[in-house]
């Protein structure tokens, strides 16, 4: 007996199955349905970023063609364009960011992100939507769309929570909704500013790094340290114990580090940090880094499907960019793919695994015959090609 294992298999493995289901039918995601379930949706949404099918019709010719391996996909039948168009309007896009957070709960609960210095960045990144289209969407002077809000974990370099929201949404609006963790470094800009966040993060025993705002009220404590040297910094506080609308500064009179980062040829970067035991060169890095959470979202709308979208609904929408975010685990999740991303550009390892995700990547032999299939194919022997 011969067990085979797919590339797809191996991409897909790590999602439950049981909870997947139970995710659908907490939002009822299968009530009434009798052509197309929320996994056949999903399996076929995520071949789409994958394969990177520009539609609707292209994503049902690639699943249609594939009938010898609907069985292993869980897909019962084929699926057809205006049912799958049906099911991307229809069924509840939470469906999917429960699976997303459920996915990384388990890496959490395997100590896949434990590490002794633990860094992640909070970001927004606009989606552009056209106005005609999409009549639904808020505008601001700025962004037409949506906002998708992410939290980025840049030790294993993978998004650990996203939300997504209107354009006039603040972003330290959903920031205010994040678990704080003990230990945790946030990096985040000035857009964060809120001192009472700051507070909450100081009190939940984490550290913050981010920009101060020029108009921030002040005390110095101490002088700055080596002000010759590209890095410096001083200790502060915070003086405004009442910065309007009836709100109180609970981090008032509290100590901070500023952190003043010269540039050549530009006014010098001045940060703020909780942070008091690391180097004023290890802040100015930790924020450097915070280009990092950019560079994803440029690879993500680049390499899968966030610009172009399959739907004009807004749950149309949001469905395809969480199973998006999920592609993006999967794949980081692949030890394999781990090993050969570092040897070819991005864009040919997605066309190359997009174009063999029905090979075989490993075979499984049971009895005492040991013949070796020759239909296998090793991901070595992929580059190779």
């Amino acid at each position: 007996m011969q067990e085979y294992s797919t590339i797809i298999g191996k991409i897909l493995a790590p999602v439950n199955r049981r909870k997947f289901k139970h995710f659908v039918d907490k939002y009822k995601g299968d009530f009434a349905s009798k052509k197309l379930s929320c996994w056949e949706q999903f399996v076929a949404i995520l071949l789409g970023q994958i394969t990177n099918c520009s539609s609707l019709r292209d994503i049902v010719s690639f699943v249609n063609f594939q009938t010898n391996n609907h069985y292993h996909l869980g897909i019962k039948k084929d699926i057809a364009r205006s049912t799958l168009s049906l099911a991307n309007n229809n069924r509840d896009w939470h469906i999917y960011r429960d699976v997303f957070l459920d996915l990384i709960k388990t890496l959490k609960q395997k100590e896949y992100f434990q590490t002794k210095e633990v860094i992640e960045i909070i970001d927004s990144t606009p989606i552009m939507l056209d106005l005609k289209q999409h009549p639904w969407i808020e505008t601001t002077m700025k962004v037409k769309g949506l906002k998708t809000h992410v939290v980025y974990n840049l030790n294993q370099e993978m998004p650990v929570y996203f939300d997504i929201t209107g354009a006039r949404t603040n972003d330290i609006n959903i920031a205010k909704t994040i678990e704080l963790k003990a230990g945790v470094t946030y990096v985040v800009d000035k857009g964060y500013t809120d001192y009472n966040w700051w507070n909450g993060i100081n009190e939940a025993g984490a550290f913050f790094v981010t920009r101060i705002k020029k108009n921030a009220k002040i005390s110095e404590l101490s002088e700055i340290q080596n002000p010759d040297k590209p890095v410096s910094s001083q200790i502060i506080t915070l003086t405004n114990k009442y910065p309007g609308g009836n709100r109180r500064n609970k981090y008032a009179n509290k100590p901070l580090k500023r952190v003043f980062v010269q540039r050549e040829g530009k006014r010098p970067l001045i940060l703020v940090t909780n942070d008091l035991s690391r180097s004023d060169e290890e802040i100015a890095e930790l924020y450097k880094q915070r280009w990092q959470i950019e560079l994803f979202f440029k690879w993500i709308k680049q390499n899968l499907k966030i610009k172009k979208f399959l739907g004009n609904s807004e749950n149309a929408i949001k469905t395809q960019i969480c199973i998006a975010m999920i592609s993006f685990v999967l794949l980081r999740l692949m030890d394999e793919l781990k090993e050969i991303c570092k040897e070819i550009p991005t864009k040919i390892m997605l066309k190359i695994v997009g174009n063999n995700l029905f090979k075989c990547l490993r075979i499984r032999k049971y009895g005492r015959r040991r013949c070796k299939d020759p239909n296998q194919l090793q991901f070595s022997w992929i580059l190779a090609s």
